[in-house]
């Protein structure tokens, strides 16, 4: 020990002239503490001042005397090993660790490896959880000085997994920081950079652990509801085995209510389906009936005009239209007795159709009397011959009230289903008192010379059998306004 000592002054000696770079004073300040407490044989602090006067030596590229200090430090040690007759694997492991950073300063690999495998001799014979993490520092540290980043950060990896391991996800995220804040304070940027990556992806198996949970517990909820639900099921299966034996001891009176049930639910489906035909039905029969009781004073008059005609031409004239009405009663009797039978329907390029049935009925129209057709070239599925005579009887009806101006057929799609034919002119309009019967057939006894009042009757029934409606529109105020409306 007293050999140790004096070596221990000698290299004092030298150490009060040091080169330049190293504050004399500050270097000499520290070798004495060095000395003092090898003295005083308090190892741990001796070892720990010497650590301090080797660093101080390697800033200032001494590491000669850096060199000699660590073997001075060695010799120490094993004069405390002697005399405790026990071996001081800690601080043999902190000379060990002073050489390995002298070492990778000078990149010299091979030595940082026998530095590294001594280290690891002293850390497993300490048992010291504290040098195992050290290690692991001074591992990272070395491959990150040799370019192995891949390896320094398996060694942050494993130096997590130290120290979170029993720890739960708050303490977790603490030794993240600590380590993060370590990082800033020694202004380790591959320490830094690695537990930036590491915490990250820390938090994204958090997350997914989170989502694994949530999802493992919808799992159970989804289970539970579908045992609760097989529960029921058996439950009402049972229930309706009971209700099922009593039908069948109830006998002829359970099946009879069920067969009256059933002819119930059928009659109250047709009896919707059919309540609106069966109305206009009922409006029509009403109707029909105080025609047909009319019909002898709405025929006198014109077989009084023949009669009594001095000419030929307004006989025919009058022969003519009783022709037409019977003609027309024949025609709306056979469309009411088939109401409920549709036409059937085919794709029809409608602006061709459009453009051909105006082309008819322009004939009829005044001088003054602008034909117009705004329809786009599409198909459409349709009855041609029925849509032409819908549409052919009204351009010509609007041609017989239209004296100047024009009259329009318009084509226009409300819906993927729905479209609508509107026939528009600008001629005397239609009465107010006259509206609410202009679709009710046999409503008024007329002139049958002037018309019998059954054309648009039977256009309205047209196009229901089209699948559509015929309507005014009573709020078009300059002229008459049809709407032809279809359902696809």
């Amino acid at each position: 020990m007293i050999l140790v000592l004096c070596c221990i002054a000698g290299q004092g000696q030298t150490a009060s002239t040091p080169a330049t770079g190293v504050n004399p004073q500050e270097l000499n300040e520290k070798w004495g503490k060095f000395a003092q407490l090898s003295e005083k044989k308090q190892y741990s602090q001796a070892i720990e001042e010497g650590i301090r006067v080797s660093i101080l030596f390697t800033q200032n590229r001494q590491y000669k005397e850096a060199f000699a200090t660590c073997r001075q430090m060695d010799a120490l040690i094993l004069s405390a090993e002697k005399e405790s007759k026990q071996a001081a694997p800690a601080l043999r492991f902190a000379v060990t660790k002073e050489r390995l950073r002298m070492y990778i300063r000078l990149k010299n690999a091979v030595q940082c490896e026998n530095q590294l495998s001594q280290m690891k001799i002293y850390a497993e014979q300490s048992q010291s959880a504290e040098l195992q993490e050290e290690l692991l520092f001074a591992e990272a540290d070395y491959y990150q000085a040799f370019g192995m980043a891949g390896k320094s950060l398996e060694c942050y990896r494993r130096l997590l997994r130290m120290r979170i391991a029993g720890k739960d996800e708050k303490e977790t995220e603490q030794c993240y920081q600590d380590m993060l804040a370590l990082a800033e304070k020694d202004n380790n940027a591959p320490l830094a950079s690695a537990m930036r990556q590491l915490h990250t992806a820390w938090q994204d198996s958090i997350k997914g652990a989170k989502a694994a949970r949530e999802l493992s517990l919808l799992q159970e909820k989804y289970d539970a509801s579908q045992k609760e639900m097989q529960e029921k099921e058996d439950r009402i299966g049972t229930d309706l085995i009971v209700i099922v034996a009593l039908c069948i001891l109830s006998g002829a009176l359970a099946a009879a209510l069920l067969f009256l049930g059933a002819l119930m639910m059928k009659h109250i489906r047709r009896t919707k389906a059919l309540k609106h035909s069966l109305q206009i039905a009922n409006e029509n029969n009403e109707l029909k009936s105080r025609f047909i009781g009319n019909i002898s004073a709405q025929i006198q008059p014109s077989l009084d005009a023949v009669a009594q005609a001095r000419s030929a031409q307004v006989q025919q004239e009058h022969v003519r239209a009783l022709t037409q009405l019977m003609t027309d009663i024949q025609t709306y009797m056979a469309l009411e007795e088939t109401r409920e039978t549709h036409y059937p329907l085919k794709e029809v390029n409608i602006k061709t159709l459009c453009e051909e049935i105006m082309d008819k009925a322009r004939t009829d129209f005044p001088a003054e009397v602008e034909a117009v057709v705004n329809v786009p070239r599409m198909n459409v599925k349709t009855h041609a011959g029925e849509l032409e005579r819908i549409l052919l009887y009204l351009l010509k009806n609007a041609a017989m009230h239209t004296a100047s101006g024009k009259i329009t057929l318009e084509f226009k799609k409300r819906s993927a289903h729905t479209h609508q034919f509107i026939l528009t002119d600008t001629g005397t309009g239609i009465p107010a008192e006259i509206r609410k019967d202009l679709f009710k057939p046999f409503a008024r006894v007329h002139d049958l010379t002037q018309g019998n009042g059954l054309g648009l009757p039977t256009c309205s029934l047209i196009a229901y059998k089209l699948g559509g409606t015929l309507k005014l529109d009573e709020e078009y105020k300059k002229g008459t306004r049809f709407v032809l409306e279809l359902h696809a």
